[in-house]
């Protein structure tokens, strides 16, 4: 009588490891981390500009006022505003490291003379 009752204890005990270890797997999946920012481009002049993201343009003769870049990967990032004329016209550029969130790049765009 005792041999039984030791081994359904023994049994028991097994059981409730197993679904033990088996529902510790189960945790709640929570959203990932943000891995992305926004980017405001802020063109200061008088002119029109192109303004590019790590060589790829994303506006196309714009004036000065404030762009919106929506999902930009976390880490540095190459921009640059040219003249829509040329770079000799008018140009800035500069490397920001871009994180979560809100994120400003300021170009303030100058060129050489005026023919």
């Amino acid at each position: 009588m005792k041999k039984n009752i030791l081994i359904r204890g023994v049994l028991l005990l097994g059981v409730v490891a197993l679904l033990a270890m088996g529902f510790t797997g189960c945790t709640p999946t929570y959203p990932p981390p943000p891995s992305t920012g926004t980017v405001y481009l802020v063109v200061y002049g008088s002119y029109q500009y192109d303004l590019y993201m790590d060589y790829n343009q994303y506006f196309n003769n714009v004036y000065q006022s404030t762009y919106v870049i929506n999902n930009v990967s976390i880490g540095n990032h190459f921009f640059e505003a040219v003249d829509y004329r040329g770079s000799s016209w008018g140009y800035f550029a500069l490397t920001k490291f871009i994180g979560v969130g809100t994120n400003y790049v300021y170009f303030y765009p100058s060129g050489g003379s005026i023919l």
